[in-house]
């Protein structure tokens, strides 16, 4: 099997020398970065060369007032459709149903097997949008995705969601993620807790919830490591907070670590950062949502707490209890195989896409 990979300048923030490195990784045959709009020069030349004929194929589109945003430009499509008059294709995965209108109207796709990785309910992403219409915006979710011959949704509850509506489409394909390997015991931890997180509106309204609410109720001596751009927002005041804008590894601050958080408060499908704690053997300490995604939402290695309170007296007990944190640390790396693992994501990729080994 050969693989092609197509995406948008902007969206990965590519550079010549991150295209190169993905060339030379050996993960595609072909890499394309695409551009929402061509250069634009001579300004009467890019209005009736493009500006003109986007507007027209906006209206084509016909967007729907109060919708998420659709990405499909006129110059994105152009770009698409020439990569699919060079080469035929057996399967066509787009992740997002931002780009969905890719595939529509679009007899260049042929007899290929289309696929929309959804990823998130993304009318429930940007419900808080300004003019956001709730009915309009599902609606128009539903029936772009309902353009694929397959969904593949990330979890149980979008499976259900779109199944309810797309009926046999619909197919469970969970994250997938390589784990560290063999967890070794280590009596010497530099963190009791680390919390990974990106700066979205999510995390950020989570990260401000726990160092208000939680972190006050904690032992001043408990070390936390922060890594990633949260980092941005998070006061350096904590004398008990070491804060990692960045990490080239983040399986390093995994293994230095006892005990994972994810309080998030708001958000839709799997939080990778629970399931990255899971496959190291770290216990974590969750709001409801942290377990959104999860196949099983019981004896998988988390402790579930929604008020600060409980939270924090999770935090403690794990800490202090060898017991109940090695049961929930086999219970978390049990889970990770049993549903994240490659071994096992490969088998439902197998059965959805028809594929025999």
């Amino acid at each position: 099997m050969k693989v092609d990979f197509i995406t948008k300048s902007v969206w990965g923030k590519y550079t010549p020398e991150s295209v190169k490195a993905f060339e030379d990784s050996g993960l595609a045959e072909n890499i394309w970065v695409l551009d929402r709009k061509p250069v634009k020069g001579n300004p009467v030349k890019y209005f009736f060369t493009y500006k003109l004929w986007h507007i027209l194929y906006e209206r084509k589109l016909k967007h729907v007032p109060g919708s998420f945003p659709n990405h499909t430009t006129l110059n994105l499509r152009r770009q698409f459709d020439a990569i699919l008059r060079r080469q035929k294709y057996d399967y066509i995965i787009i992740s997002y149903a931002y780009w969905a209108d890719f595939i529509r109207d679009n007899p260049l796709v042929g007899d290929a097997m289309t696929i929309i990785d959804t990823h998130d309910l993304l009318a429930s992403q940007h419900q808080h949008d300004a003019g956001f219409d709730k009915g309009a915006a599902l609606g128009d979710e539903l029936r772009r995705v309902g353009q694929f011959k397959q969904v593949w949704a990330i979890s149980p509850e979008e499976t259900y969601f779109f199944g309810q509506f797309l009926k046999e489409k619909v197919k469970h394909i969970p994250m997938i993620m390589t784990g560290p390997g063999q967890v070794k015991e280590s009596t010497h931890k530099d963190f009791d807790l680390v919390y990974v997180a990106s700066d979205n509106p999510h995390n950020l309204r989570s990260a401000a919830w726990f160092f208000k609410e939680v972190y006050p109720l904690l032992p001043a001596d408990i070390k936390i490591c922060v890594v990633g751009v949260i980092t941005a927002h998070i006061s350096k005041d904590y004398p008990n907070v070491t804060l990692v804008p960045f990490a080239d590894n983040l399986d390093d601050y995994y293994r230095r670590s006892r005990v994972a958080l994810c309080p998030m408060l708001t958000g839709t499908g799997v939080k990778v950062k629970v399931v990255e704690a899971m496959s190291h053997g770290l216990p974590v300490i969750c709001s409801e949502r942290g377990l959104d995604g999860l196949p099983n939402k019981t004896n998988n290695g988390c402790l579930l707490a929604n008020d600060p309170q409980t939270f924090a007296a999770n935090i403690k007990q794990v800490l202090s209890d060898k017991e109940l944190y090695e049961l929930l640390s086999r219970q978390g790396q049990t889970y990770f195989q049993e549903h994240f693992s490659v071994e096992s994501g490969y088998q439902k990729l197998d059965k959805a896409m028809g594929i025999t080994r």
